[in-house]
């Protein structure tokens, strides 16, 4: 696993894996489908500023959401992509991380339903003689009301102790951005989640202060948004 620093920041290449079930269209309809959709991209994070909990959650949210369609389509144009030039673009160094969060499966499976999970292992998933698309993946999920993330890793290429010290420090991270979410100075928007108005994070923090000062004077809400359209 490597982290670059430049100018910009700390920089990390990840390997992200979705569903693959989007809406790209109008009339999509997959209830009828059968077998595993995915979506696998690499997306390069940059993480800036004091580090502090409540910039990383925003910067990470913006950095994601620029992804578009949840990169469905970053196979298609790497591998099936009939024009050579736009192959050879998306060719990059591969993620040593791949992370992928199969969703809340409490959700899924009520406990009452005539099907649960089994309890005993499945057996490997990979021949053991099978070479590592990632140095490490990380699957997080949601299963009897408690989030479980598993790492995989090969005993070649790391130890154990540094896999445990590597996922206690990221539940440390992890339990710092919780308390913050539940601090009352959490929250807060970000340029993506008002697009049609084209601002930019500065902009936008502008034009909220006028709005929360408005509001601590008791102005009128139609009059709030007069003035800030100016």
């Amino acid at each position: 696993m490597q982290m670059k620093m430049s100018s910009a920041g700390v920089q990390m290449l990840v390997a992200l894996e979705g569903h693959g079930r989007e809406d790209l269209f109008a009339g999509v309809d997959l209830s009828r489908t059968v077998g595993w959709f995915t979506a696998l991209y690499p997306v390069r994070l940059v993480v800036t500023g004091r580090g502090e909990p409540g910039e990383l959650l925003k910067g990470i949210k913006e950095q994601l959401r620029q992804v578009p369609d949840r990169g469905i389509g970053y196979g298609l144009l790497r591998y099936l992509n009939e024009d050579a030039a736009i192959r050879d673009s998306l060719q990059m160094e591969d993620a040593a991380v791949s992370f992928n969060y199969l969703g809340q499966f409490d959700q899924v499976l009520a406990a009452d339903a005539a099907l649960s999970p089994a309890p005993e292992s499945s057996g490997a998933a990979f021949s053991p003689s099978a070479r590592r698309a990632h140095l490490i993946d990380i699957n997080a999920a949601i299963e009897d009301g408690q989030l479980r993330i598993t790492w995989t890793y090969s005993e070649n290429l790391h130890r154990r102790d540094t896999i445990d010290a590597l996922a206690t420090s990221y539940l440390e991270a992890l339990r710092q951005l919780i308390a913050h979410c539940l601090s009352p100075n959490a929250g807060g928007y970000t340029s993506s989640d008002f697009r049609l108005a084209g601002l930019d994070q500065r902009e936008l923090d502008k034009v909220l202060g006028r709005v929360g000062r408005s509001r601590e004077r008791g102005l009128p809400r139609h009059q709030t948004t007069k003035d800030t359209t100016r």
